[in-house]
């Protein structure tokens, strides 16, 4: 056995020795583009046996390189056609792959659907492969995106290429219970594909995770990773980074390579600076045609006013029944408001909805399930606009206005993907109209302007109004839905396009949205300007709460250890903190900025003033004795009146409460009996009691398992594994020591409920008996 994998490691690293060779005669010199619109094989790049092997096995998913079937039986739908493989290189593949191999910086631009996720996954896996990474080295290679379901879909196309490699690759997108079982296995995750949040978490928790090799950082959509949402988490990650590249000579073996993508690709000296990027060859192979948007997209602009703009969106479903469309909105309430209203109307077509604020498990399902329906409608924000392949989309609709041209591009760029077709459609208000159309031209973005059929309009607002105040959950979501647009129009960075919200109408608007009223616009007061509002809003303020228990745990320690001085504690605010500050800015504080005032100090050698005696019932003294009458002298006091059948009172049942002549003994024998069939009947009812709350506590953690079992995706579902070696399928997870846990965990309530019934009962029975 060992002869065979001696022959196969000789022959690895002969085949690395020529890869070599052939990246070094090969390699295009600097500043090199080649033509447009060529038909290059990807056997005639200097790659691995096992990455050809990979592209040329493809399963079918996300692939941009298809090569179809000439058979007159390849209309069918069976596995034979629908096979699909990677051989022919896209424009922006042929431009950027031989300059990523030789380890060079790359800046590359191309229209959305053009294939730019090969084109930095494929240098990824050559280069791990070259240094002969395995999974006990640890992380070599990071890719970055800044949605939850591009990440997914760039792990899905790396498990698909790479599945004849040794590499391990792990998926960090976020989410509660999964955070521990990452820190399990993310120290040996050679490729990690992660949002930059998820990233930084396991930064700065997570023990072993060690970056120190690191030689090669993708950021996908850059342009919107770089951007002021972002920015201070890429700071803080390059922080732990290998410094960046620096091969003057060209070699391979320089410092972190980096490479950057995108369709609206950055060019900001301050951008590049801070990923310390060293002479990046920018390929843009698309910016010298007219239009940025893909070549078989029909675009339309609809001028609406706000007030019916949910009555032309619903027209528009209904008369496209049979499409796959996606509907864009400005904010999540927006998109939850919409599909909630228009699923009670029921259009006729599934209705999906996609925002932020949904769980990461729900996310994944929806995305997935859109990918396979072939006619679905989907509302979403702009977290679906970033490089998501969603085959077969027949429309994108924008329902709001993009904030920039660019963003318009990465919307509409959802269909007409390669070399398909599709149609897009702009809702714009009237007040946006001018200054919209003035952007689109200025970047030869051509769009036709159409209108409304009257025939097919549909008025939706009554039935909106209906659904609204039949539901008081659905009258704070449309509220919500409201403000949150004014919101956004507000902190639009443009006004030259976007009107103020004064100048709208805004109580027509919100009887559109099925308020009885319109809501207060108070609120716009307070906002602040737009950089100021997203740092706000990505501040985690659960990682700021632990970071002031660990600060005032710190100050209870000190307080302990000083002894007898009596100390004042001042902590900071939570909302005055920032996500910025770190622990050993938090001690320099604690220590300098005088947080640990001494109020007195106490000389013990002084003879110390004797302290006031002081009575325990002194504060009682003030209060007078409680008298009680008992002799019956009053004409009010302890009388007990009775009533005839009648209603009426009888004199002759009155009756004075007087002391009774019952012996002591009498007495004693009548508490006896009275705790004794107290006793009895506790005794007797115990073991039902013990058994009710046994069933109880067995019931509670029996829907506590099923519920967390209910959160874990399902086996069969693509995507779902999170920690993968490429070569092969992950093992599974063993859960007994789960269920061992969650078993002791329920004897133990049990007994310790029979110790409480037990107590209740003694302490009963000692009040009965005082």
């Amino acid at each position: 056995m060992k002869k065979p994998s001696l022959k196969a490691s000789i022959s690895e690293k002969q085949q690395i020795s020529q890869l070599q060779k052939r990246i070094s005669t090969e390699c295009p010199s600097r500043g090199y583009a080649p033509p447009l619109n060529q038909k290059v094989s990807f056997r005639s790049l200097p790659l691995s046996d096992a990455t050809l092997r990979g592209l040329e096995e493809g399963d079918g998913k996300n692939n941009k390189n298809k090569v179809a079937a000439s058979s007159a039986a390849g209309k069918k739908k069976n596995n034979a056609s629908n096979k699909k493989q990677f051989l022919i290189m896209t424009d922006i593949q042929n431009a950027c792959i031989p300059h990523a191999l030789k380890g060079r910086d790359i800046l590359g631009a191309a229209r959305t659907g053009s294939g730019k996720t090969l084109a930095f996954l494929i240098p990824v896996l050559e280069k791990l492969f070259r240094r002969q990474y395995t999974p006990h080295d640890g992380p070599g290679a990071i890719i970055l995106s800044p949605t939850r379901e591009l990440a997914v879909q760039t792990f899905q196309v790396l498990r698909s290429i790479g599945s004849h490699h040794n590499f391990s690759a792990g998926l960090l997108v976020g989410g509660k219970k999964e955070f521990g079982l990452e820190q399990m296995h993310v120290p040996k995750m050679n490729i990690v594909v992660a949002t930059p949040g998820r990233l930084l978490q396991h930064l700065e928790q997570t023990a072993g995770f060690d970056v120190g090799r690191v030689c090669l950082l993708v950021l996908d959509e850059a342009d919107r990773i770089l951007d002021m949402g972002f920015r201070d988490q890429m700071v803080k990650i390059l922080d732990y980074l290998p410094p960046g590249n620096s091969n003057d000579d060209d070699s391979d073996e320089g410092g972190r390579q980096t490479m950057l993508f995108s369709a609206t690709q950055t060019k900001k000296v301050s951008d590049l600076a801070a990923l310390s990027l060293y002479k990046p060859e920018y390929l843009g192979v698309h910016d010298k045609e007219a239009s940025k948007t893909p070549k078989g997209l029909e675009q339309s602009i609809m001028v609406v006013p706000l007030e019916h703009k949910l009555d032309a969106i619903f027209s528009f479903i209904k008369s496209h029944l049979k499409s796959k469309t996606i509907v864009f909105f400005s904010s999540c309430s927006q998109v939850r408001h919409a599909w909630e209203v228009f699923c009670t109307m029921q259009p006729g077509v599934p209705l999906m909805a996609l925002h932020g604020k949904l769980k990461q498990e729900t996310r994944t399902k929806l995305y997935f399930d859109f990918l396979q329906r072939p006619h679905a409608v989907m509302f979403a924000t702009d977290v679906a606009s970033r490089g998501l392949d969603f085959p077969n989309v027949d429309w994108v609709v924008q329902a709001d206005a993009p904030e920039d041209v660019e963003m318009y591009i990465h919307r509409v760029g959802r269909t007409a993907r390669y070399t398909s077709g599709g149609k897009a459609l702009l809702l714009l208000l009237p007040q946006e109209e001018e200054g919209m159309l003035k952007l689109l031209a200025d970047a030869k973005i051509k769009a036709k302007t159409c209108h409304m059929n009257p025939k097919k309009a549909v008025c939706v607002s009554k039935k909106a109004a209906a659904v609204v105040a039949a539901s008081p959950d659905m009258n704070l979501l449309a509220k919500k839905a409201f403000k949150s647009y004014l919101r956004c129009i507000h902190l639009m960075p443009n006004k030259q396009v976007f009107p103020g919200p004064t100048e709208l109408p805004l109580e027509e608007y919100a009887f559109s949205l099925g308020l009885a009223s319109m809501p207060t616009v108070r609120f716009l007061k307070k906002l602040k300007s737009r950089e100021e509002e997203r740092k706000k809003k990505n501040v985690d303020y659960k990682l700021e709460q632990l970071k002031d228990e660990i600060r005032k745990e710190r100050l209870e320690k000190k307080l302990a250890k000083l002894g007898g001085k009596a100390c004042a504690q001042k902590l900071p605010s939570k909302k005055k903190r920032s996500r910025d500050d770190s622990d050993s800015d938090d001690d320099s504080q604690e220590d300098d900025n005088g947080l640990l005032v001494v109020k007195q100090t106490h000389e013990w050698g002084k003879k110390m003033q004797p302290l006031p005696e002081v009575h325990l019932n002194e504060a009682s003294k003030s209060r007078h004795a409680k008298k009680i009458r008992i002799d019956g002298s009053s004409a009010g006091a302890n009388q007990k009146i009775v009533f005839n059948d009648d209603g009426n009172e009888d004199d002759g049942m009155l009756h004075v409460d007087k002391p009774t002549s019952t012996s002591g003994n009498e007495l004693a024998s009548a508490k006896e009996n009275y705790m004794q069939r107290v006793k009895d009947r506790l005794a007797k009812t115990k073991d039902m009691d013990r058994k009710e709350e046994k069933e109880r506590i067995q019931e509670k953690h029996k829907k506590k398992r099923l519920r967390d079992k209910g959160d874990k995706p399902d086996d069969d579902e693509a995507g779902d594994e999170m920690v993968v070696t490429l070569e092969g399928a992950s093992d599974d997870e063993s859960d007994s020591g789960s269920a061992n846990q969650a078993y002791e965990s329920e004897s133990d309530d049990s007994v310790e409920d029979d110790d409480d019934v037990r107590a209740q009962e003694e302490l009963a029975l000692q009040m009965l008996g005082s």
